[in-house]
């Protein structure tokens, strides 16, 4: 028998802690939890599920990241001024090296795939 080509995984009842970085968080104390679940053989492309509660926090995007937001909404702002808010349902796409400014009203959960310039180890 050979070797699947397609990982697959379950969605996990409860995400590990995943937090985010002290001197990145401006307001509120957010709790961030996420999960990558899948990966490509060559550990470029990576896929799982975040979450987070309320508040308001810098985020440096070291990769590419599309995402699907599942539940809540969150506002970005980009360095450069624009405002997004997303909701159940919206997709985008962050580009590597974006600074962003997040404020989470109470909580947001997302699907992201992940594209990074090196491989992803776990």
């Amino acid at each position: 028998m050979t070797q699947p080509q397609i990982p697959t995984a379950h969605t996990p009842s409860e995400l590990p802690p995943m937090p985010i970085d002290p001197a990145w968080i401006q307001e509120g104390t957010p709790i961030a939890c996420g999960a990558v679940l899948t990966q490509s053989q060559d550990k470029l492309l990576s896929s799982g599920y975040w979450s987070c509660t309320a508040g308001k926090f810098q985020w440096v995007f070291s990769w590419d990241e599309f995402v699907c937001i599942l539940e809540g909404e969150v506002t970005i702002r980009e360095a450069g001024g624009a405002t997004h808010t997303l909701k159940a349902g919206d997709v985008a796409h962050f580009p590597r090296g974006l600074t962003t400014y997040w404020h989470v009203p109470k909580y947001v959960r997302k699907f992201f795939t992940l594209r990074t310039a090196e491989p992803f180890h776990l």
